[in-house]
């Protein structure tokens, strides 16, 4: 076990905090910059009456109300993880800069798919780009936890592995939502929906050691 002395300890805790403010700031502005899809353009205004206009948003708001609350589940697992972290180191901060890059692309393939809902490379890409985070995120729980890395040594393995399978939640779904998309189904974001209802059923599963 590596002995930290009081000023590395200090600087790696101000470090962790510098991290944990970037990202909340990102997410925040990523979950911010979802509903500007929502907005009509001008010539809708002008040609449309309001239920029409309001009717032709149905797509884009959908997919907003998706991609906001993953953004917010993915945004409390990073909390809950962090809140196990107990120093970071260079490799962590990578891994977390990563990660940020694709939270802030979930703003832009969320219009995207709401641009050509019906279009099976914007789904795909959609779904990818939650799958690729959430990955990240498992990945980054992988890295702190393996062999107490990162986080405190009197973490039960049974904890580090329940923390692990609900991190994949997100990330089987979406691969699901892909297969089904390639495979021609339609709506394969409705996927997304039995989420709540799967990390019922793995809280139920692995609740116990």
């Amino acid at each position: 076990m590596v002995i930290l002395d009081s000023a590395e300890k200090q600087s790696m805790l101000m470090e962790k905090n510098r991290m944990e403010s970037l990202t909340d700031g990102i997410f925040a502005f990523a979950m911010t910059l979802l509903v500007v899809d929502m907005i009509l353009p001008r010539d809708a205004v002008i040609t449309q009456t309001a239920s029409a206009a309001l009717f032709s948003l149905i797509p884009a708001f959908y997919h907003y109300i998706i991609a906001f609350f993953i953004l917010a589940a993915f945004w409390m697992g990073h909390h809950d993880q962090f809140s196990k972290v107990h120093h970071i180191d260079r490799n962590f901060l990578f891994l977390n800069a990563i990660g940020l890059f694709f939270v802030t692309l979930v703003p832009f393939s969320t219009s995207f798919i709401g641009d050509y809902s019906q279009d099976t490379v914007a789904t795909c890409v959609f779904e990818f780009n939650l799958l690729i985070l959430g990955l990240i995120l498992v990945f980054q729980w992988y890295y702190s936890s393996h062999n107490h890395r990162l986080i405190s040594p009197e973490l039960s393995p049974f904890e580090i592995r329940h923390r692990m399978y609900r991190g994949l939640i997100i990330p089987a779904i979406s691969l699901a939502a892909i297969i089904t998309a390639v495979m021609g189904f339609d709506s394969s974001t409705m996927l997304y929906m039995a989420s709540p209802l799967v990390t019922y059923f793995v809280e139920r599963v692995s609740g116990s050691p």
